[in-house]
């Protein structure tokens, strides 16, 4: 992970995983939605390319995300108005995580291909993310579901009370700190290995 999309990883975990609820039934739902944002956005960006817009390109584009993301949480009120009603705000956050991720606006945005993979990426390190609040908070696996969400229970919580505290806000901003820290090791120690590696090479 180069120092670009460290950053990248950064920005778009305060943008969503933070000010989501900490349970893993919401966290599929927000990736879905913002899954389907990166496609369409980058697909819709990339053809109107061919037409030489100009600035009215990125207008066009952030309508388009827009439009989609109102269209997603009506889909989400028609499955379960619960869940959409607990999501609220957080629902247009994934828009900001696409805008982030793949840089959908300027001159030279990633490719289709290439953002989607971004995106995939992205989604696996939030689900674990979503997936590990959920546990260490309530002790739980949770799930969509018409009447709200549907869990798994693994062990009580309130045996561990003091775990609840990452399915806060300010537990969550301490857990993504957590994550992005121990991300950073791992690249710095990936790059001392691969200084090492042309060192050896060069003699």
């Amino acid at each position: 992970m180069n120092k670009s999309l460290y950053f990248m990883f950064t920005a778009a975990s305060f943008a969503l995983l933070v000010c989501a609820p900490g349970r893993l039934a919401y966290g599929i739902i927000l990736i879905v939605e913002m899954n389907l944002l990166a496609v369409s956005a980058s697909a819709f960006h990339s053809f109107m390319k061919r037409f030489d817009l100009g600035d009215l390109q990125d207008i066009l584009t952030l309508a388009v995300i827009v439009s989609a993301t109102i269209l997603y949480r009506q889909i989400v009120i028609l499955f379960s108005p619960v869940i959409a009603l607990n999501l609220g705000f957080v629902m247009y956050m994934p828009a900001v995580s696409v805008f982030l991720l793949g840089n959908v606006f300027g001159n030279e945005p990633l490719p289709p291909l290439d953002f989607l993979m971004q995106s995939l990426k992205f989604s696996a390190f939030a689900l674990a993310f979503f997936l590990l609040r959920d546990i260490l908070g309530y002790g739980t696996i949770s799930f969509p579901a018409p009447w709200g969400i549907k869990e798994a229970y693994l062990f009580n919580s309130y045996s561990t009370s003091f775990l609840a505290f990452f399915a806060s806000i300010p537990g969550s901003l301490l857990l993504t700190i957590f994550c992005m820290a121990g991300l950073l090791c791992v690249q710095y120690k990936m790059n001392i290995i691969e200084k090492s590696g042309e060192e050896d090479g060069d003699n």
